[in-house]
């Protein structure tokens, strides 16, 4: 009995090496932080959830930081319980604060950036200055954003950043599409002066918004004037790091690199601003803080408990003790096929639940690419992940749903 449970064990692996995995029939993806058990002594004092008890939440593996918590105040633990399921006005509280970060460019090659930040580690604050090489930056509800000017309360989205080891490789006469509109088109190259220089236009949504002439390793800062009351702002910022000629002799190309690009739809929050059953009651430069101010979380036995988004919690059909725990439910919209055998060597744990645990110890590094756009790519990834909404998961992990060969791949690009 043994033996042939070991053969169809290894049948199974092999269909699920041999054949492609689709996620036809996925429809949600649930990612949950530490239970609150009333009946558990190991459990039963789970108040507080941040990126390390949730892995739903915004974390930087490369620094290791962090910066979103939610949890019970107010309250002892011992006060919820089967027969008391009520989290009381004002408190349950979400905070989220600032976290300093390198610009790429300044981390790998020592430039800083125009209208740049720079940051004090020892009193942990930042400073406008004329060029600096870092800008703030904080999660918001698992999503990463981007603190304009430096300020937490004005959250714009990172469209691009590249990776310390990317490089885009533009023709004469091409464009980069960046997103949300955005586009880099290379107008002149000019091999023959020393530093050889490059002519870059930035648009968006076919509006010329800036023109410069860029000398081969320098850094190219495009400043926006105004950004929800911010005054210059830097909202682009790339490197040259070469200009060269094709091998023929009859193209010419330039190579960018540390590429940074936010957005200008920026989201606002105020005191008194309302976010789902919580409320702003403190948001500033530092930080964002919002609480439960005039609804009571109920509890209620086998129940979902929306907060925010798709942030919300979950509660055990139990009538003996209360267990709950948070979490974000991703809906996948489409279902294209995956190759899992270009995944496989970095796929760690197999397993048929996302918890907290499973995914954590699931969790791969993305493959890199360099492209060269007007040209032939130079390499591209193997790997078509299933498409989700707009959230990034930074966890890659497999599920196998017993010995039908049954797999999901989820991605999220952190």
């Amino acid at each position: 009995m043994i033996k042939m449970v070991k053969i169809l064990i290894v049948f199974a692996i092999m269909l699920l090496l041999a054949a492609p995995v689709t996620a036809a029939n996925v429809t949600t993806v649930e990612i949950r932080g530490i239970v609150f058990d009333s009946g558990s002594s190991t459990y039963n004092t789970t108040l507080q959830w941040d990126a390390v008890k949730f892995p739903g939440f915004w974390y930087a593996l490369g620094p290791g930081k962090s910066s979103e918590t939610l949890k019970i105040i107010n309250q002892p633990a011992s006060s919820l319980t089967a027969n008391n399921r009520v989290i009381e006005k004002e408190n349950l509280q979400y905070n989220t604060l600032r976290s300093d970060q390198k610009f790429k460019v300044f981390s790998e090659k020592s430039k800083k950036v125009e209208n740049g930040l720079e940051y004090n580690s020892s009193t942990k604050t930042f400073k406008l200055n004329a060029t600096g090489g870092y800008y703030a930056r904080l999660g918001w509800f698992g999503d990463l954003y981007v603190a304009v000017n430096g300020k937490a309360n004005k959250l714009a989205k990172l469209i691009k950043e590249q990776k310390a080891e990317e490089k885009q490789t533009l023709k004469l006469g091409t464009s980069w599409n960046l997103g949300e509109g955005y586009n880099l088109t290379v107008e002149s190259l000019d091999t023959e002066t020393n530093p050889r220089q490059a002519w870059l236009s930035f648009n968006k949504d076919g509006k010329n918004l800036d023109q410069r002439v860029v000398n081969e390793g320098e850094v190219y800062t495009y400043i926006e004037k105004n950004v929800n009351g911010e005054s210059d702002v830097p909202v682009f910022v790339t490197y040259v790091d070469s200009i060269f000629t094709g091998a023929e002799g009859m193209s010419t190309f330039v190579q960018l690199r540390y590429t940074w690009l936010i957005s200008q739809n920026v989201l606002e929050i105020k005191a008194g601003d309302k976010f789902g059953v919580f409320e702003a009651k403190e948001a500033n430069e530092n930080y964002v803080l919002l609480h439960n101010k005039d609804n009571p979380i109920k509890l209620g036995q086998n129940s979902v408990q929306p907060l925010y988004g798709e942030l919300k919690f979950k509660v055990a059909d139990s009538s003996t003790a209360l267990r709950f725990y948070p979490y974000f439910e991703q809906v996948i919209k489409d279902s294209p096929k995956v190759d899992f055998k270009a995944t496989i060597a970095n796929a760690t744990t197999t397993t048929t639940t996302s918890t907290a645990s499973t995914l954590s110890s699931a969790a791969t590094t993305p493959s890199t690419s360099s492209q060269e756009a007007g040209a032939a790519q130079v390499s591209s990834p193997v790997t078509k992940p299933v498409t989700a909404k707009s959230r990034q998961w930074n966890w890659i992990f497999f599920a196998a749903a017993g010995l039908v060969a049954t797999g999901y791949l989820v991605l999220r690009k952190g």
